[in-house]
């Protein structure tokens, strides 16, 4: 029997397939709805519950689809989160709008450059009225 191809392979793997489906595909459960709002649900009876069968109505095949789409949602999410990071690493030497960051003397400079300047004054027309609290207009 060299020249024919055996069919055992093919066959062992489909009954391992279908053994495989039939594995995933869980029973129905009963799960019970409880409290005062019905918000609450467990797997044991409580006094006010009522019964909720849960089930899979989907067929082996569109389960598998699903699981395989959350397996591939998967992989691009942390393939996206590397790439994410990847980018974030290289943008922290620089500044807003891709301009590099001065040195950090050049920063110390500046610092002591701003707290030479002066601060506006409440007179100054560039600046808002001060706010008031609801609070202090009532104590008035």
């Amino acid at each position: 029997m060299k020249g024919r191809p055996s069919m055992r392979g093919p066959m062992l793997l489909t009954a391992l397939g279908l053994a495989m489906a039939t594995t995933y595909a869980a029973p129905p459960q009963t799960v019970y709805r409880c409290g005062p709002d019905g918000r609450v649900y467990s797997q044991t009876p409580c006094a006010d519950g009522k019964p909720v069968t849960i089930d899979d109505p989907r067929s082996a095949s569109q389960q598998q689809a699903a699981r395989e789409a959350a397996e591939r949602d998967a992989r691009l999410a942390r393939q996206l989160t590397e790439e994410r990071r990847q980018r974030e690493a290289a943008a922290a030497g620089q500044g807003l709008g891709g301009i590099k960051a001065a040195p950090a003397t050049a920063g110390k400079a500046s610092a002591a450059a701003r707290n030479t300047e002066t601060m506006p004054t409440a007179g100054d027309p560039l600046m808002s009225p001060p706010m008031r609290s609801p609070a202090a207009s009532a104590a008035k």
